[in-house]
């Protein structure tokens, strides 16, 4: 019997690093007249963390969906190795998916909710091969010894690597995530982190997750795509996002950051100069296609502004609303006559030095110009 061809599911094309393992070409999708995802153009790596990141309705999990098989594209083209892949079903794509919810059986042991996908395969793999991959599948998420429990015995963290498991043990090319760590508390949470991107590294299998959650996206990713009415506004590492943001909406979603609105005043390559509404100035790097005259804001991280207790060349006086203590950090809320209010992040080690601050102090606040970075002012 003639087995159907999957795409990537040779040898040959699995070994072809150049080729991406999934593309998204002039991608949209509608329900109705709702337009859900536009014009998605995106190459997946072989063997990347990528990141769909965005609040709920942008249309991440709509791109992801249309990956999985589960939805398909209005308009372009999904390709998975190459190959088009609009119309084939999701059991036949070398694709697997982490739910939110898990999904997984309740009336089924661990082993048995692991085994389900590999005995849907034709030809069916034998009782001994099975048990093998399970056996390997559950030494991987490190729950060697759980095959007889059943699924309302485990705990949280423990549901999800079984989930985890399921969607890797018959080794897909690409590992989709639907926001699988929302359901955990934050330490379980963080801890998932550490081994999701662990497990990621180990197995060299393509993932791709979707999450709302800038820090996770950060922590985990080496691309990010952010995401906003259904379009890509920028893809790049968190380093890139987080400091090069292209706009006032990718700055202010990854990350914290102070803005100050006004226009361009002039511009010398990727140096500018904004104008403020009361006549003031500030120098920083600007973000490309901006031009002079054009309504901008200077992007500021909270932790890039230095608050001193004497004044000095370009600081400006502060008066210090309210403070925060949050551990290896301390957040300062401060007003400025000219500035208006201010986040600032002080390290610990400032705190230490007996330059800490308490409501109603006065202070200044300074910050190096080119950690100002001026962008598009509509978001």
């Amino acid at each position: 019997m003639m087995q159907e061809k999957v795409p990537g599911g040779t040898q040959e094309a699995e070994g072809d690093a150049s080729m991406p393992v999934a593309e998204l070409r002039s991608v949209s999708k509608s329900f109705g007249s709702v337009l859900a995802a536009r014009d998605l153009n995106l190459s997946i790596r072989q063997g990347e963390f990528l990141s769909f990141l965005g609040p709920s309705g942008c249309g991440k999990t709509t791109a992801l969906r249309m990956l999985a098989g589960f939805e398909t594209p209005t308009e372009g083209e999904v390709r998975i190795a190459g190959e088009v892949v609009n119309d084939l079903p999701s059991f036949r794509r070398p694709v697997n998916m982490v739910f939110q919810s898990y999904a997984l059986f309740p009336h089924l042991t661990v082993a048995q909710n692991i085994a389900y996908g590999l005995q849907q395969q034709r030809p069916r793999p034998t009782r001994e091969e099975v048990s093998a991959k399970v056996s390997e599948a559950l030494e991987t998420v490190r729950l060697a010894g759980f095959e007889g429990r059943r699924i309302w015995e485990m705990s949280g963290g423990q549901q999800q690597r079984v989930a985890l498991a399921r969607a890797i043990v018959n080794r897909p090319r690409l590992l989709l995530l639907d926001e699988p760590l929302a359901a955990l508390d934050r330490k379980l949470r963080k801890e998932m982190q550490i081994e999701l991107q662990d497990l990621q590294r180990s197995l060299g299998i393509t993932f791709v997750l979707v999450t709302h959650d800038q820090e996770e996206a950060l922590s985990l990713s080496d691309r990010i795509c952010v995401m906003r009415g259904g379009r890509i506004v920028q893809i790049g590492s968190p380093r890139e996002l987080y400091d090069e943001p292209a706009s006032k909406y990718v700055a202010d979603f990854v990350g914290t950051s102070n803005f100050f609105e006004g226009s361009i005043a002039s511009k010398d390559g990727e140096q500018a100069v904004l104008k403020l509404a009361d006549g003031q100035t500030m120098a920083g790097t600007c973000a490309p296609g901006l031009s002079v005259g054009d309504k901008a804001c200077v992007s500021l991280r909270p932790e890039q502004i230095a608050l001193e207790n004497a004044a000095s060349d370009g600081a400006h006086p502060v008066t210090v609303l309210n403070r925060i203590f949050l551990g290896e950090h301390t957040e300062y809320l401060v007003s400025s006559e000219t500035l208006g209010n201010v986040i600032v992040l002080a390290p610990r080690q400032a705190e230490r030095a007996g330059t800490s601050y308490n409501k109603g102090d006065k202070a200044w606040i300074t910050w190096r110009e080119d950690a100002a970075r001026i962008l598009l002012s509509e978001q």
